[in-house]
């Protein structure tokens, strides 16, 4: 009895604590953006190689070795070519145009390449991938691959560009709206004028496919070959060659 009185007679108990709840619904959407940057004449570090550093490799010993003055980032100079009336000749630029992409679309991105006009009557430019497969698309990696046709460039073009090569051609739409060449770009990737094109605008020669998100920059090479055939004029052509960077 005195340990019940005792009990009766300390503090009220204290009422549960009661928690009402709400919530807010939190949305957002990451734009698929991308950085796109192009070298010519690129180096293993992914830099341009200067005028002096120019590798022309040439099967029918036609073209100069180190190719013409206008070997600037950007531009390629393959130099003066000596045609021949009794067959095509060719000289192959090696380590011609680099690029690195980084991506944050999860569906990954493509690159695709071609002229904005069509060549000279009597010409053709073929490309080759500079990857361990050879092929195209090129496989796009951490480090860029370098050429190995140092001396010996693919055989001649004969009506299909060799060792499997792509055969560039005027693709039929011009993207790059009358600009000139356009090294980096940090873009969000709408419908957009100029170097760069929305996926709607797929066109020419598949340069990379990269399947996912590239975190990193990856990067992939190729070399070029000019193909100068028996009813090759003189002059001298300025070409565009326009790269196209398109988010999956």
């Amino acid at each position: 009895m005195l340990a019940s009185a005792a009990a009766m007679n300390g503090p009220a108990m204290a009422a549960a604590a009661v928690s009402q709840y709400g919530s807010v619904k939190l949305q957002w959407n990451v734009a698929p953006t991308m950085k796109a940057i192009v070298h010519t004449n690129y180096t293993a570090a992914f830099a341009n190689a200067g005028a002096s550093s120019v590798d022309l490799s040439n099967p029918a010993g036609t073209c100069p070795a180190a190719g013409g003055a206008g070997n600037a980032d950007l531009t390629i100079d393959f130099g003066t070519i000596t045609p021949s009336f009794a067959a095509t000749v060719a000289c192959t630029y090696t380590n011609a145009v680099g690029v690195s992409v980084q991506s944050n679309d999860n569906n990954g991105f493509q690159v695709y390449e071609y002229l904005d006009a069509a060549l000279p009557a009597g010409t053709n430019l073929c490309a080759f991938a500079n990857d361990a497969a050879g092929t195209f698309p090129v496989t796009a990696a951490a480090a860029i691959s370098t050429s190995t046709r140092n001396g010996v460039g693919p055989a001649v073009y004969g009506g299909a560009c060799a060792a499997n090569g792509a055969n560039l051609t005027n693709a039929g739409v011009v993207q790059n709206a009358g600009q000139g060449p356009v090294s980096n770009a940090n873009i969000a990737l709408a419908p957009t004028a100029g170097e760069y094109a929305s996926a709607a605008a797929q066109t020419g020669t598949e340069f990379v496919n990269y399947a996912s998100a590239a975190g990193s920059a990856v990067l992939a090479g190729e070399d070029l070959q000019l193909n100068v055939g028996t009813t090759a004029v003189t002059g001298s052509p300025n070409v565009i060659m326009t790269l196209q960077f398109v988010a999956m």
